[in-house]
């Protein structure tokens, strides 16, 4: 273990954890973050880096990767009307099953056996 290493693992240890409400400090997530980044650079496995803090994986993993920009993500698209279905099969809960129903059909029969 690195010196580096050493002193955050010191860092995390002094945290009450157990605590309700417990947040890492921005001034230590930044810390940790970049120092996994680092390691990640070098091919260190998650789980070795987890361990070698004292941190999840999964903690780690939040804190060194980059939020997703959702707007980015999200793509315009064009809703128009379609025509109804024509039939569906249906299987209640109950073990009944009836194919070639329509929609409207579909839901006054299960209203029908509610």
């Amino acid at each position: 273990m690195d010196r580096d290493a050493r002193e955050l693992r010191r860092r995390v240890g002094r945290l009450k954890r157990d605590r309700p409400g417990f947040r890492f400090s921005a001034p230590l997530r930044r810390d940790i973050a970049a120092w996994v980044a680092v390691q990640r650079e070098r091919g260190v496995w998650w789980c070795d880096l987890s361990r070698e803090l004292g941190v999840s994986a999964e903690t780690l993993k939040r804190w060194v990767t980059p939020p997703s920009n959702s707007a980015a993500s999200m793509l315009p698209v064009d809703v128009i009307d379609a025509p109804p279905i024509g039939t569906v099969t249906l299987v209640a809960p109950g073990g009944i099953r009836i194919e070639g129903a329509s929609i409207d059909a579909a839901i006054a029969i299960l209203r029908g056996i509610a």
